[in-house]
């Protein structure tokens, strides 16, 4: 996939989320302002559905983007090797292999198996180097409700710049407690105006942001570790 084929389909997923926001806001514009403030809770469930849509597609184009290069893990960033490995670190930190010495005499000791895989792990380290970054979808975690955290969270997992949420994070959440106070019936109160304006500015900024660092990363290999400096003596 080239650089502006990735970026074509963040702004193709991008664009009919939030035209759809749009297209309901001005559905509701030629209501009578009266009834206006009800029929914003709409846009708030929209709103939020397609912001959390939209960010977990966003890390996984960029995920399966990274699968389709095929790189060997040895040649990319320790952070997207670790996503890589997910089914590795799982199996040597929780599996079930158990040393083959230990296995009848001490079957359940569980801390000594543990300790076996880690040497096994390691004997088997320049293998796992040579093979490609494979990472599996299911790394990106929504948790149901993407909560600022989360989203952080998901990005750190990929090495990618998480830090532009924090400015937003206070909104988001609050973006998200309504959603829910209003799907569950919790809350029936209308949305002033200027409640969905912050939301959406905030909505709005982190998703720009968003397909700007992941255009960028992908654009400029930020997944790819560094060439070694080779020292030469003069």
């Amino acid at each position: 996939m080239s650089s502006d084929d990735f970026l074509s389909e963040l702004y193709r997923e991008y664009d009919w989320r939030f035209d759809e926001v749009r297209a309901l806001k001005n559905v509701i514009s030629r209501e009578p302002v009266e009834a206006r403030e009800d029929l914003r809770k709409s846009i708030v469930l929209v709103l939020y559905a397609h912001f959390e849509g939209y960010c977990v597609f966003a890390l996984q184009h960029y995920l399966n983007a990274l699968n389709r290069l095929r790189l060997p893990c040895r040649l990319v960033i320790p952070a997207v090797i670790a996503g890589a490995w997910d089914r590795v670190f799982s199996a040597m930190e929780r599996g079930d292999q158990k040393s083959k010495v230990f296995r009848q005499s001490l079957p359940n000791d569980a801390g000594l198996h543990r300790h076996w895989r880690r040497p096994h792990f390691v004997e088997t380290i320049e293998d796992l180097y040579e093979k490609p970054v494979e990472i599996d979808e299911k790394v990106i975690d929504s948790e149901s409700n993407l909560k600022p955290a989360v989203l952080e969270r998901n990005l750190f997992i990929l090495g990618l710049d998480h830090t532009f949420v924090h400015e937003h994070a206070v909104t988001i959440s609050n973006l998200l407690g309504r959603r829910n106070r209003l799907a569950h019936g919790e809350d029936r109160r209308g949305v002033p105006e200027s409640e969905l304006e912050g939301y959406e500015k905030s909505v709005f900024e982190i998703c720009y942001k968003l397909i700007e660092f992941l255009d960028g990363a992908f654009r400029y290999s930020s997944h790819e570790r560094p060439a070694p400096l080779h020292y030469s003596p003069s």
